[in-house]
């Protein structure tokens, strides 16, 4: 009986990751909608909803002290629940980050290279969907698809190195010097986003078989 409950327990600690999930996507399609078209409204709109994705996660949190309390968990059990927590820490922080775009974004109102802003929401998108590929391995236990995310983080590296030579090795005026800066922010941000991906693969491997890699 006592399993039993465990077990829908953590099914609904785990819809409610992915929930998580979903709001933190959501918070990062208006971010890289609010620096490609620079509308503020999505700006806004992130920053009002990052409270809200605050207590999704402290939420979480107690779900897991309450099931480790009550259940005492051990072992694969044990993994499963302390994953739980982690992994909405970790999506927590990808929409701390988006909220990061978003103000930098705001910041941003003449500066304009061609190709400069295409090639960094590109590479936003493209972390983007690091973390939805994430979400989607650890909702089938795809340990295979979580480990392919680690070359995707390597692939996000070396064009965000490339970005930032191209940056700041191109003649600008003094007026633009500040406008670069906040672009490079926000490409450090996109990078720190697929480094998170890449943890919640860490996760996965670990809730999988008990030991954890490294993958950045």
């Amino acid at each position: 009986m006592l399993r039993s409950v465990f077990h829908q327990q953590l099914e609904q600690a785990a819809e409610h990751i992915q929930e998580l999930g979903n709001n933190t996507l959501m918070q990062l399609d208006r971010a890289i909608d609010g620096f490609e078209q620079g509308d503020d409204s999505q700006i806004d709109e992130i920053i009002k909803n990052d409270a809200s994705i605050n207590k999704n996660e402290l939420d979480l949190n107690e779900r897991v002290f309450d099931i480790i309390a009550r259940q005492q968990p051990v072992a694969s059990d044990l993994r499963m629940v302390i994953v739980v927590m982690k992994i909405a820490g970790d999506l927590e922080r990808v929409a701390d980050l988006a909220v990061d775009m978003a103000k930098v974004s705001r910041r941003l109102t003449h500066y304009e290279t061609a190709g400069v802003r295409d090639e960094l929401v590109q590479l936003a998108k493209d972390a983007r969907q690091m973390v939805a590929q994430a979400l989607v391995a650890y909702q089938n236990k795809d340990v295979l698809a979580a480990q392919q995310l680690a070359r995707l983080d390597d692939e996000i590296d070396e064009r965000f190195g490339r970005f930032i030579k191209k940056l700041f090795r191109q003649e600008v005026k003094e007026q633009d010097v500040e406008m670069i800066t906040q672009l490079a922010f926000i490409a450090r941000y996109v990078e720190r986003i697929a480094d998170y991906a890449t943890n919640l693969s860490e996760w996965i491997i670990y809730e999988a078989n008990g030991q954890h890699f490294d993958l950045n």
